[in-house]
């Protein structure tokens, strides 16, 4: 009996030992591969730096031929965009001769805001707001009144996405397709918000541009000074006491933090609309992205320093050949993001990527890293040793009526979370937009918001969708009753899922008119 006891007893110590190795192993591995992209991911870093410095300081003439060359090349690929064909084929001619593409050129070349409103035949105005932490931001404002339009007495906000300024809402080919044109029109007063440290707002009376410390800011900053000193810089210029505010991307993360650290900013805004609110974007599936996401920021602040982040995009801007310059940046979104610009029209590119780039910190992509990693909308972790503090959205968010659109094959928006991290609703509807082309990636996220619905009443569904429920839009039949009894409004939701839409299809994709605009539009209205 001992003996068998004994020979158990080594069965059991071996199956563990055995258990234990393979564990081990398997961690090695797995620590070995993410070493190994680790290096690949770093490597591509200073190999980009290594391009950028050598091009620096090449010769124009060499640039010049180079820059024939690849047109030469261009030359040979044709798209399905014949006027686009035509300015590649024709350029100087064309440019001569054709009324379109001169308007074309003329929005990619324009140097700021003010230019582009001017091509467009609108007279803008710039504002300067000063934070409660020293910095200097300029919002730009188009004034009904100044632009020939009898004004209802509303303003509307509108902030822009990371690494952007305020241009990317001006910069459609077609007028009307611009949302603060439109709205100029309908006698809204529309100002446009920039962060600190992009190409409208390099102030600080504490700090130089050129000093590290002027770069010391997340997205933290952004909400706790920039946000409510632009909002509070509108409604006492207009004597209001509310506005509509719209965010892209970062802009609607921005906001959502700041209403949860400044609460009386829901007394503030009377109507939200947010498009691909990315406050907690997914994990994304790409090996070099997500190596680079998990790089440590000691690392990433030796790679990138403690200051601009990836400056060198306005020296290829100057100098690489537009066409070329669509590639260079499809390309990389391709690889990172999985974005394939299928809904966006080729000179549309040419015009908005031209700008896309605006500068911003390096501790705010390091942010956004920690807010990935951890899966959580939070502040900034200085230290591991401390947890880090997740935006209490939920608890904070009072505003009473919320338009949200995101694009259904958006990899940087994931609806489930946003929707869990809003507050409850005392009623709620979906619609999904239908576009010409057909995605496997948007059946299966459709039918993700359906398995997460639950039927709470209150709830509608509008469009070309099947019967919708919801569980993540909370509908509080009980509070709805304490709210009406106070006389307290009503607070609703209303969410657009745009069918084969990316991130930046949803200010700049083909069908944005009639998808989005007049959605954006209509809601501010009515």
């Amino acid at each position: 009996m001992i003996q068998r006891r004994t020979s158990s007893a080594r069965s059991v110590s071996t199956a563990f030992s055995d258990t234990s190795f393979d564990e081990a192993h398997g961690i090695r591995k797995v620590s070995f591969l993410n070493n190994i992209q680790n290096v690949i991911s770093i490597a591509i870093i200073l190999l980009e730096r290594l391009i950028t410095g050598i091009t620096f300081v090449l010769p124009k003439s060499i640039i010049s031929a180079c820059t024939r060359t690849v047109r030469l090349l261009l030359n040979f690929e044709k798209t399905n965009n014949d006027a686009y064909d035509k300015l590649i084929s024709q350029q100087d001619s064309a440019l001569t001769n054709d009324a379109f593409l001169q308007r074309i050129e003329q929005l990619r070349t324009a140097c700021s805001f003010e230019e582009l409103c001017e091509i467009n035949g609108f007279v803008s105005e710039s504002h300067l707001v000063q934070t409660k932490d020293g910095y200097g931001l300029t919002i730009h404002r188009l004034n009904p009144e100044t632009n020939g339009f009898k004004s209802n007495g509303k303003a509307v906000f509108l902030q822009h996405g990371l690494l952007m300024n305020s241009e990317i809402w001006c910069v459609r080919i077609r007028k009307d397709d611009n949302i603060p044109f439109r709205l100029c029109e309908l006698g809204y007063d529309v100002f446009l918000g920039n962060n600190r440290g992009n190409k409208y707002s390099s102030y600080c009376k504490d700090a130089d541009i050129h000093d590290k410390k002027f770069w010391n800011f997340s997205i933290d900053e952004l909400a706790l000074y920039d946000i409510p000193a632009s909002i509070d810089y509108v409604l006492k210029l207009k004597s209001i006491s509310k506005l509509t505010y719209i965010g892209f991307s970062q802009g609607c993360s921005q906001f959502l933090a700041s209403v949860s650290v400044n609460r009386d900013l829901n007394e503030k805004i009377d109507k939200l609309i947010l498009l691909a609110p990315a406050t907690t974007p997914k994990k994304l599936s790409n090996w070099l992205i997500n190596s680079i996401v998990n790089l440590q920021p000691k690392v990433f602040f030796f790679l990138f320093g403690k200051k601009i982040l990836m400056q060198s995009i306005l020296f290829w801007l100057k100098i690489v050949y537009p066409p070329l310059f669509i590639k260079l940046i499809d390309i990389p979104n391709r690889i990172l993001f999985g974005w394939h610009s299928n809904n966006m029209d080729i000179l549309q590119k040419l015009v908005a990527y031209f700008h896309l780039y605006s500068t911003t910190s390096v501790k705010c992509v390091v942010h956004w890293f920690q807010i990935i990693r951890s899966t959580k909308f939070q502040m900034y972790q200085e230290s591991l040793l401390f947890p880090s503090f997740e935006y209490p959205i939920r608890a904070a968010m009072k505003i009473p009526k919320v338009l949200l659109v995101y694009g259904m094959a958006d990899s940087l928006v994931d609806i489930d979370v946003i929707l869990h991290q809003l507050p409850e609703y005392d009623s709620a509807d979906v619609e999904y937009l239908d576009s010409d082309d057909t995605s496997g990636n948007d059946e299966k996220d459709e039918i993700k918001l359906q398995d997460d619905l639950s039927g709470k009443e209150g709830l509608e569904s509008s469009g070309d969708q099947v019967d919708i429920t919801e569980d993540n839009i909370k509908v509080n039949e009980a509070e709805s009753r304490m709210l009406d009894s106070a006389d307290m409004g009503h607070k609703s939701i209303h969410i657009v899922g745009v069918k084969n839409h990316e991130h930046l299809d949803l200010i700049w994709g083909n069908k944005v008119e009639n998808k989005i605009i007049q959605k954006v539009v209509n809601f501010v209205v009515n």
